[in-house]
């Protein structure tokens, strides 16, 4: 089961309280959504859950049935990661940066 997060007081940022989520076009690029899953290799055309691999410069996606296995059992950040292993070997995960 996945971790609660510790809710962060504005004045705990390390930035003095403000957020910046701002796009910058020089440095960051909106990644294209794969069509088919990253898990069976069936087309998807619905995904609602998605992982990025930055290599390749796409986001994984995974059919709505695999989605809903995964999200049931709260592993689909872990299999995600598993298919990224597979993908591009072990060291993909330490070159990798993730919120979880």
């Amino acid at each position: 089961m996945a971790r609660p997060r510790k809710a962060k007081k504005e004045d705990d940022s390390d930035d003095g309280g403000s957020n910046d989520f701002s796009f910058d076009p020089g440095t960051q690029v909106e990644l294209e959504l794969e069509d088919t899953c990253c898990v069976t290799g069936e087309p998807a055309a619905d995904s609602f859950s998605r992982f990025p691999d930055y290599k390749n410069g796409t986001l994984m996606v995974m059919s709505r049935g695999v989605m809903l296995e995964h999200l049931r059992t709260g592993n689909s950040i872990e299999k995600f990661k598993e298919v990224l292993v597979k993908r591009h070997g072990k060291k993909i995960l330490e070159e990798y940066y993730s919120n979880y």
